[in-house]
């Protein structure tokens, strides 16, 4: 975990910014000091440090007011917040920061006498941010089940990350975006695979997310962990495994990194550490500020599998009771209905061997 010397210290870079960068227009994000503002809120947010990422971000906002950055990773941290929470209490704010990034990127191109960017290094960067605003809100937009606006958001958030490259194409932060989806719309589309017009772009998109964790500038750890997604719907559960362990030995207080660390010791049928990561991030989610029951749930039904696939039928049906149990608003109820559905298959199956079992004796 970071320790506030180090945060003011990296605040201490904003006034350096402010300074060197006062008469250029589109700063560089690559160059230091600028660097290591964007690196350190990032490294901040993967501890779940995000009060103190947002306010790191707030600074270079208030320093840059015209330049895209801040209010982007700003909007991402908090994104970040509300995932790890899985409450979406905030998503107003998120929302018009991200509006605010594509907007503002808008601005910049309209301000110029053509009505187009240099197509400069600088200027590929904010087709950077745009497409990535947009990738972002996408994101959101389909946890909040509103699906058409996603992908519409999805397909200009890579149009956008396309020019960027089309202007620099050294920009490799931008190819994790452009790979994921081409991984992902491939994946979500196989069983439409075997026509003609359907293009599987899966393993063209892994190379692009490789090549975005190889020489990207800031979406390194990031792009390790989309990789672990893609290898568990891969279902090459043991290489998942062992990229996950990595990237989770990098940043060893990550809540985000361990998520993703539980779900492939699970799929690896790891049970002793799927079951010691999920029982850690059980106690930890239940004393969150603005808990709302559905990490509960996840822990839980997991929990509970686990126990059922070693026929603890005691245990397995007390975890999956107490996950039906749970408090939950009507919002949640509906977000973690199909969790709740498992719960309650396996409540009835764990019944049915404990029943068994009494019987025989």
């Amino acid at each position: 975990m970071r320790s506030l010397k180090t945060s003011y210290f990296l605040l201490g870079f904003i006034f350096l910014l402010k300074s060197s960068f006062a008469q250029t227009f589109i700063p560089d994000p690559t160059i230091e000091p600028l660097k290591s503002v964007i690196l350190g809120g990032i490294n901040l947010t993967l501890n779940n440090q995000f009060e103190q990422a947002t306010d790191l971000y707030q600074d270079l906002i208030d320093s840059f007011p015209q330049y895209p950055a801040g209010y982007f990773y700003k909007g991402a941290t908090i994104q970040a917040k509300m995932l790890d929470a899985e409450n979406f209490q905030n998503a107003t704010e998120f929302y018009k920061l991200m509006n605010k990034t594509i907007s503002m990127v808008d601005s910049i191109r309209n301000s110029h006498t053509s009505g187009h960017l240099r197509g400069g290094k600088n200027d590929a960067w904010l087709f950077f941010y745009e497409g990535s605003a947009f990738l972002y809100r996408s994101f959101l937009r389909m946890k909040e089940g509103e699906w058409y606006a996603a992908f519409q958001d999805a397909k200009q958030g890579v149009k956008s990350l396309e020019k960027s490259i089309e202007m620099d194409t050294t920009l490799y932060d931008a190819y994790l975006g452009i790979g994921s989806y081409k991984y992902w719309k491939s994946a979500k589309s196989k069983f439409l695979l075997w026509l003609p017009f359907i293009a599987d772009q899966r393993e063209h998109g892994i190379e692009l997310v490789s090549l975005a964790i190889r020489k990207g500038w800031f979406v390194g750890i990031v792009g390790r962990d989309q990789l672990v997604w893609i290898l568990m719907n891969r279902g090459d559960f043991q290489n998942a495994l062992t990229l996950a362990q990595e990237n989770y030995q990098k940043y060893p207080g990550s809540r985000f990194l361990r998520w993703t660390l539980a779900s492939a010791a699970f799929y690896a049928k790891d049970w002793d550490l799927s079951q010691k990561l999920y029982g850690g991030l059980l106690q930890e989610v239940r004393i969150l500020p603005g808990n709302n029951g559905f990490n509960e749930v996840d822990c839980l039904v997991r929990l509970a599998e686990i126990s059922r696939e070693n026929e603890l039928w005691d245990e397995s049906y007390k975890l999956a009771d107490e996950a039906l149990r749970l408090n939950l608003d009507a919002d949640t109820r509906d977000r973690a209905k199909n969790k709740l559905k498992k719960a309650l298959e396996i409540r009835e199956d764990a019944e049915k061997q404990r029943n068994k079992a009494e019987i025989s004796n």
